[in-house]
C-alpha cells in the first residue's frame, strides 16, 4: 500500500485525519463555518503578493475570478451567436439568389458573391463530372485527373472538410494557395459534379465541423443544376 505524507494526516486521539476525509465533510456540512464563525475569523490563507489573508478575503477573491471567467465565455458566446446569425444570414440570402438563377454562369456568379465577398473565402470552384455538354473550361476537370480525389476524399461522407495534398489543391485551385476547404459532392448519388470552397486558414475547415448549412447548399444545387444544364445545352 502506498503510504500517504505525514504532512496530510492530523492524529486526534486514536483517529487519524487526512485532507480527503476533512476536505469530505466540509462539502458535506457547508454549512460548517456559519455554525463556528470564531474559527472563521481565525483562520488565514496564505495568498500570493498580499500575504496571509481571511478565508472570506479568499473566498471573495475566488469568486470575482469565477466571475471574470463567466463574463468572457459569455463574451465568447455572443460573439459566436453573432457569427453563427451572420452565416445563417449570408446562406439564406444565397439560397433565395440561387432560386432565381438562370444559367450557371449566374450560379457561379451567386455563389461568388456570398463566400468571396461576403464571407471572405478566396477561392471557389465548381466543377462538373463526365458532362456531355461542351462547358467552359471552369466548370470542367481536365480527362480523368479528379477521380482519385473522388476515391480518396469521399469513401464515407459526400462532403469533405478539411486539408488537401498540393496535387489536389493544384487540380481545384491552380492560382491560389489554399490551406482547407469544403468540398460538396452534387446530385443524388454525387454523380453530377463537385463544389470546392477554398480558405487560407488551415484550421477554417475541419471535420469535426457542424455540416448543416453546406449540406443544405449542397442539396439545393442538386436540385437546381440538371435543369441549368439542360438551358446550357439550349444555349
Amino acid at each position: 500500500m502506498t503510504s500517504k505524507p505525514l504532512e496530510n494526516y492530523q492524529e486526534l486521539g486514536d483517529i487519524v485525519v487526512d485532507d480527503a476525509l476533512i476536505a469530505a465533510y466540509l462539502q458535506q456540512n457547508p454549512d460548517f463555518f456559519e455554525r463556528h464563525p470564531d474559527l472563521l475569523q481565525q483562520m488565514r490563507l496564505q495568498h500570493d503578493g498580499r500575504g496571509a489573508v481571511s478565508l472570506v478575503e479568499r473566498q471573495q477573491q475566488v469568486l470575482r475570478q469565477r466571475l471574470a471567467q463567466l463574463e468572457e465565455e459569455i463574451t465568447e458566446l455572443m460573439t459566436t451567436a453573432r457569427r453563427n446569425e451572420e452565416l445563417f444570414t449570408r446562406y439564406s440570402e444565397l439560397y433565395v439568389h440561387l432560386l432565381c438563377c438562370r444559367d450557371i454562369s449566374e450560379v457561379m456568379d451567386a455563389l461568388q458573391r456570398t463566400f468571396s465577398e461576403q464571407l471572405n473565402m478566396p477561392a471557389l470552384s465548381l466543377k462538373f463530372f463526365d458532362s456531355p455538354l461542351e462547358l467552359a473550361e471552369q466548370f470542367t476537370f481536365a480527362a480523368d485527373t479528379h477521380k482519385q480525389l473522388l476515391s480518396k476524399r469521399f469513401a464515407h461522407s459526400p462532403i469533405y472538410l478539411g486539408r488537401l495534398t498540393a496535387d489536389e489543391q493544384k487540380l481545384l485551385f491552380p492560382n491560389e494557395q489554399i490551406a482547407s476547404v469544403a468540398l460538396l459532392l452534387l446530385g443524388e448519388q454525387g454523380e453530377l459534379g463537385m463544389l470546392a470552397i477554398g480558405n487560407h486558414d488551415a484550421s477554417h475547415f475541419e471535420p469535426a465541423m457542424d455540416t448543416l448549412l453546406v449540406r443544405q447548399l449542397q442539396a439545393l444545387l442538386s436540385k437546381i443544376l440538371p435543369p441549368l444544364l439542360t438551358h446550357y445545352e439550349a444555349l
